[in-house]
């Protein structure tokens, strides 16, 4: 052996902080996005539309400004099957109507 050991380097403390002790405060998260549904007041009736009491669901879909689709599965949420050219009663299609925002109303024979 020669007279030279070998002497580690010392350790160097870093300029930062690890990860783990938070570093610098983070922004507050941003609120969600609003639409147009969240701008009425809980108690404030949305667009009303006038309904039969046997309506067709593409019809119904014409009234809301929607696709078919959108209001077959709809009903497919209320555990009713139906086709776009089937008819469905005014308390089903009133259903359908508030969970997009609109406040349906009879028309009277």
């Amino acid at each position: 052996m020669s007279g030279y050991g070998f002497t580690p380097p010392p350790e160097r403390v870093p300029d930062t902080q690890p990860a783990s002790s938070g570093g610098p405060p983070q922004p507050p998260p941003k609120p969600p996005k609003l639409t147009a549904r969240d701008l009425l007041e809980p108690g404030e009736p949305g667009e009303r539309v006038f309904v039969p009491d046997y309506i067709e669901v593409k019809e119904l879909a014409e009234l809301l400004g929607l696709r078919p689709f959108k209001v077959v599965a709809g009903l497919l949420e209320l555990g009713i099957f139906k086709h776009a050219e089937d008819r469905i009663d005014f308390s089903t299609a009133a259903t359908i109507a508030k969970k997009h925002g609109y406040v349906a109303e009879r028309i009277l024979p």
